[in-house]
């Protein structure tokens, strides 16, 4: 059985196949049907080959400041308002835990978002 990979980083949700992928996700399925072939045309899903990694390598993101981890949420909240790397805010916001620094994450990645458009 062949296996497929979603080449976009969202969801890939094909009704007629009752298929959905994860962002980047591999996936076997029994056979490359149209609807699945059309995706491949429009390069949103690549055919895996045999000894091709399976695993979709992550993307790299910069790390924040050496001393993030040491910082209280207050610090944390205040260096998060200062950053202006939305590439640091994603990576501080893969690992953070405490709610007030996520929902100030959130905002400044949206104010970045804002400004540059």
């Amino acid at each position: 059985m062949p296996k497929i990979r979603n080449l976009l980083p969202g969801i890939l949700h094909i009704p007629a196949a009752k298929l959905v992928l994860q962002g980047r996700a591999v996936k076997e399925v029994p056979e490359i049907t149209p609807d699945i072939q059309k995706q491949i045309d429009a390069k949103r899903i690549a055919v895996v080959k045999d000894g091709e990694a399976v695993e979709a390598p992550a993307p790299k993101l910069p790390k924040p400041h050496a001393d993030y981890d040491k910082m209280d949420e207050s610090e944390a909240i205040d260096y998060v308002g200062d950053e202006t790397d939305p590439k640091v805010i994603q990576s501080i916001l893969q690992t953070e835990k405490r709610g007030s620094v996520i929902d100030a994450l959130k905002g400044r990645l949206k104010e970045i978002g804002d400004a540059r458009k």
